[in-house]
């Protein structure tokens, strides 16, 4: 027997799940291709921080720890971190469909703080082994991107601790243009964090096979993009918010 949908879309824990008259969720095959799409994310997101940490402890046995911290903290700090934190706003999260949006901001808000203490924490040391060894700082393109993603990052932390308290600042600010330069600047540090760690990338030659490097790339790629999609979906009504 067939099951009658109402007109409307009412949320339930996720935006694309239907409801019928007698209340139970439809799932529907859209919603479950976006889980699968959304499982593979994670699947990918994991191998590909798995590798990184595998090839970075692997070349700790050649680099100093300076540079072997460098690598682990500032890579660490955009995949896996910023990328989850970034990603537990989507509708159809299958790790966070659960979980109350109050508490995802939580989460979000601890994910990204942390994320700013181990780009910070990365970048420092790095500063640090090149002022010993009166080397010039943030000259390659790997530095430049990361130094702009470091500056975005910090600047979405405070943006974010400000949308977080509008009883606060509503006075000063609509709490809608907070939250869309938090999400802007959020985004745009991510996507320079990733562009830093690209270029990086290009340097695991030596330890990687041609074929893995590529599915590195692919795979950074990929969790980048499904990271922001639903940020750029968020940034897209906060943006026809603050003219209406």
């Amino acid at each position: 027997m067939g099951v009658d949908i109402e007109t409307s879309m009412k949320v339930t824990n996720s935006s694309t799940t239907l409801v019928s008259k007698s209340g139970q969720p439809v799932v529907t095959a859209f919603q479950r291709t976006l889980w699968v799409l959304n499982t593979l994310y994670y699947v990918i997101l994991g191998i590909v921080s798995l590798i990184f940490l595998w090839i970075f402890c692997d070349l700790s046995a050649i680099n100093d720890t300076q540079y072997t911290l460098h690598l682990i903290l500032s890579t660490a700090a955009y995949v896996p971190l910023m990328a989850v934190a970034i990603f537990v706003f989507a509708e159809d999260n299958v790790a966070a469909l659960y979980i109350p949006r109050t508490k995802r901001y939580s989460i979000h808000g601890i994910l990204l703080l942390i994320s700013c203490v181990a780009a910070s924490i990365g970048m420092a040391v790095m500063v640090v082994r090149k002022s010993e060894n009166n080397r010039s700082h943030f000259t390659s393109k790997h530095g430049k991107y990361g130094l702009a993603s470091w500056v975005l990052l910090f600047a979405s932390v405070l943006t974010g601790i400000f949308a977080a308290n509008t009883r606060f600042f509503s006075k000063v600010f609509r709490p809608v243009i907070l939250k869309l330069f938090h999400n802007l600047l959020g985004l745009a540090g991510f996507a320079m964090g990733i562009a830093a760690t690209y270029v990086m990338v290009n340097h695991l030659r030596n330890s990687l096979s041609s074929s893995a490097l590529t599915g590195m790339k692919v795979g950074l790629i990929y969790v980048t993009i499904w990271s922001a999609v639903y940020a750029l979906k968020s940034l897209y009504g906060q943006i026809k918010g603050v003219f209406s």
